[in-house]
């Protein structure tokens, strides 16, 4: 069985591709980046056996996302996976295009987009506002959200465009970016750095979602 996960939501669908890792560990399992793969190193990954004679399963990241409007790459590549007798996750970091989607017709497809909530609450950020309430998801993707937007907010202040930003979304950022000083926005980004490091130490009193609300808190 071939399963897709992709989306703008990366941190959620990332996090089930590692579940399903997790869940594996019984096969042989076999990670792949699909940056560096052609359809002759494919073949050869998913034609090979097992050294222990199991089940074997394949991780292969972004294999498609890289491709744009390759069209006969994405017809090679998908005939490869559909022709396979061997399980197949893929997981894009971004949502794949309609090519991709019916090149994979038997694949078991999840799309994760990010809520609008999120987006409510990034968008929010801003000197002196009030963000009482947090979206339901887990607070360790949202975190990294924010640290991903503060991030993207320091660039733009400095006139870099980030990576993967449509237009009309840098134009958007970069006037919230405005609304802070340079300083600020680094002063911000290291708390959010120093919260993380002590989370992961066990130094800090505090679970990330209380480290949430006091960052927006602080605003």
């Amino acid at each position: 069985m071939t399963t897709l996960l992709h989306g703008n939501y990366s941190e959620a669908s990332r996090k089930e591709f590692i579940r399903l890792k997790n869940e594996a560990k019984t096969k042989d399992i076999r990670l792949l980046d699909g940056r560096t793969l052609d359809p002759a190193s494919l073949t050869q990954a998913v034609e090979s056996h097992s050294l222990f004679g199991g089940d074997t399963i394949i991780f292969i990241e972004n294999l498609f996302g890289k491709l744009g409007r390759k069209l006969k790459l994405i017809e090679s590549l998908a005939r490869i996976i559909n022709e396979s007798r061997t399980d197949i996750v893929l997981w894009e970091d971004k949502e794949v295009g309609v090519t991709v989607l019916k090149n994979l017709p038997h694949a078991k497809v999840t799309l994760f987009k990010i809520p609008s909530v999120i987006f409510q609450l990034l968008d929010g950020i801003a000197p002196g506002a009030t963000i009482r309430v947090l979206p339901p998801e887990a607070p360790e993707i949202i975190f990294s959200m924010i640290v991903r937007r503060i991030r993207q907010l320091i660039q733009l202040r400095d006139g870099v465009i980030p990576e993967g930003l449509q237009g009309w979304q840098a134009s958007r950022l970069t006037r919230q970016a405005k609304l802070f000083t340079m300083d600020r926005l680094l002063t911000m980004y290291k708390t959010l750095l120093d919260m993380e490091y002590s989370i992961k130490n066990g130094s800090s009193p505090f679970t990330i979602n209380q480290c949430v609300e006091q960052f927006l808190i602080d605003l």
